[in-house]
């Protein structure tokens, strides 16, 4: 399935530029070594769409077939549904819609690979195993009481059972979380065997690609930042790591800055190809992302407002010059104090329509600079 993979590699191309303005802050063209693994900061749902045309392109994939980059993606994206249940703010009629669409067979195709959790499942999974039991004897009362809320919404009769919410109506809903504390063992039994099963087959097949000399897209974090903190990883990310004995691992960081003018502005920051190290793993990658997140304007602006200050040209200055001093990236319009006055101004006047925005950026403005290690993220 050669060219599926090209396919939707320029298809994520025409995308994400359509989508964002995307600033590469990096190697132009590269080689990719065999045995990679590519850890990529989690910011938003679209990020990868927003890092594959960057990588595919920048390392010639379409000619360098035996060694095209492979991605560990979170299992719930094989599930039928999935794009009914991830996404915020759609219409009941759009997720009743896209919850008939299942692309789980396609993705290995184009060198998608699951990666599940042992304590976790879909609370869609819980209700598909116990369809006879009541909505409260399954699943945490909060999480009950939300299905109810959703049915008087939508005009309907309060739902006590599976079937009367195993719909696209509830995707998102059916798309939370539970642990088995959470969901309570009785009866469940055989479904928390089945994830821890399936999680280790998951593991292990990683484990044998990058061993084989493949090259591993990952995400450390798991799921995009709730809160704009950069961390903290994902428990088995170190086991990988150790298991997998990579040649490299290769940093990458997306910033995206919605505080200026016309569409969002992403940049994309490639880190060095760095030996993975003998020791405390997690400090080291997570300490690796965030030297590789670079300082945006929009960052700055938000944590100075955010902090009672007004933000300034000579305070962004000062924020550049910091960057620079730890080695971090800085967005290439904030090189000249004629480039900062400028984006200074177009930012502040986004934050007065973007507020919403401005917690998310405050707290990648922090953490980027912080010297925490994974643990006390």
């Amino acid at each position: 399935m050669r060219f599926l993979y090209d396919a939707v590699g320029f298809g994520m191309w025409a995308y994400s530029n359509a989508a964002f303005r995307i600033v590469i802050l990096g190697p132009q063209r590269f080689r990719l070594e065999p045995g990679t693994i590519i850890t990529v900061t989690h910011r938003r749902e679209t990020d990868v769409p927003v890092i594959s045309p960057p990588l595919y392109l920048g390392a010639r994939l379409w000619r360098n077939v035996d060694n095209r980059m492979a991605f560990a993606a979170r299992d719930d994206l094989f599930v039928r549904g999935f794009f009914a249940g991830f996404p915020e703010g759609l219409s009941p009629r759009a997720r009743r819609l896209l919850y008939r669409i299942g692309v789980g067979p396609m993705l290995p195709l184009v060198q998608v690979h699951p990666i599940g959790s042992a304590r976790l499942a879909l609370v869609k999974e819980v209700l598909e195993e116990r369809p006879g039991g009541a909505l409260d004897e399954v699943l945490p009362e909060d999480l009950a009481e939300s299905f109810r809320i959703r049915a008087a919404e939508l005009g309907v009769a309060a739902p006590s059972r599976a079937p009367d919410v195993l719909r696209g109506e509830y995707a998102d809903l059916l798309w939370r979380t539970v642990s088995p504390e959470e969901a309570g063992c009785d009866g469940l039994e055989h479904l928390w065997a089945r994830r821890a099963g399936q999680a280790a087959r998951d593991f292990r097949s990683l484990v044998d690609l990058v061993r084989s000399g493949r090259s591993l897209l990952v995400f450390p974090e798991g799921r995009p930042s709730p809160n704009g903190e950069i961390g903290p990883l994902r428990r088995g990310v170190a086991a990988l790591i150790r298991r997998a004995h990579p040649r490299y691992l290769l940093p990458i960081a997306l910033a995206y800055d919605p505080l200026v003018r016309g569409r969002t502005r992403v940049l994309v920051s490639f880190g060095e190809f760095l030996p993975p190290p003998a020791e405390d793993i997690e400090h080291v990658v997570l300490a690796q992302l965030r030297r590789t997140m670079p300082l945006t304007c929009g960052q700055f602006v938000a944590a100075e407002l955010l902090a009672g200050r007004t933000p300034s040209a000579a305070g962004l200055a000062d924020a550049v010059a910091a960057a620079r001093e730890d080695g971090r990236p800085v967005d290439p319009d904030l090189q000249t104090g004629e480039d900062r006055a400028r984006r200074l101004a177009a930012a502040l006047a986004a934050a007065e329509r973007r507020r919403d925005e401005l917690p998310f950026l405050a707290r990648e403005y922090e953490s980027a600079r912080s010297e925490q290690s994974a643990n006390s993220s």
